[in-house]
């Protein structure tokens, strides 16, 4: 595993600014840390070589965009397709979350869906599909309160 990057307090406080609104100019940015603006595209240079930030992308309300089905299902697989089942369903548009988990489920993902019957055809036509896959349970959300993304404070 690669090694964890230490954050400072600039570091952070770049972050907070970009969670907020991922377009800031590094000119803004700079002027809200009080810090120079090449210290900010350095600092950010980093935090992107080094995996901290992932991409910048466009956090999307699925509700507003025809999605009327956010899921999570858990998978339970055979011992030995666990990482198998995994890498097929990793491969499945539908998934947004995908994970290999600890505690009474092998894999836990979240599922976006336009509607019930696209749900049902992600679980009995595309995850029937994969060999390993011993059972799932799959939950429904009927609200969402908050959306939010990866704390780093």
């Amino acid at each position: 595993m690669k090694k964890k990057i230490e954050l400072d307090e600039i570091d952070r406080a770049i972050l907070r600014l970009l969670q907020e609104d991922g377009r800031m100019s590094y000119s803004e940015i700079s002027r809200r840390v009080k810090i120079p603006e090449s210290t900010v595209r350095s600092r950010v240079n980093k935090l992107v070589n080094e995996g901290v930030i992932r991409k910048f992308a466009a956090l999307i309300n699925p509700f507003k965009a025809g999605y009327d089905i956010i899921a999570f299902i858990v998978v339970d697989a055979e011992p030995s397709k666990v990482r198998y089942v995994v890498e097929e369903l990793a491969k499945l548009p539908e998934v947004d979350v995908l994970g290999i988990a600890t505690g009474a489920h092998d894999i836990l993902m979240q599922v976006t869906a336009r509607d019930l019957q696209e749900l049902e055809k992600f679980i009995l036509e595309k995850m029937a599909k994969i060999d390993g896959i011993k059972s799932t349970e799959t939950s429904i959300l009927t609200s969402v309160k908050k959306w939010g993304y990866a704390r780093v404070f």
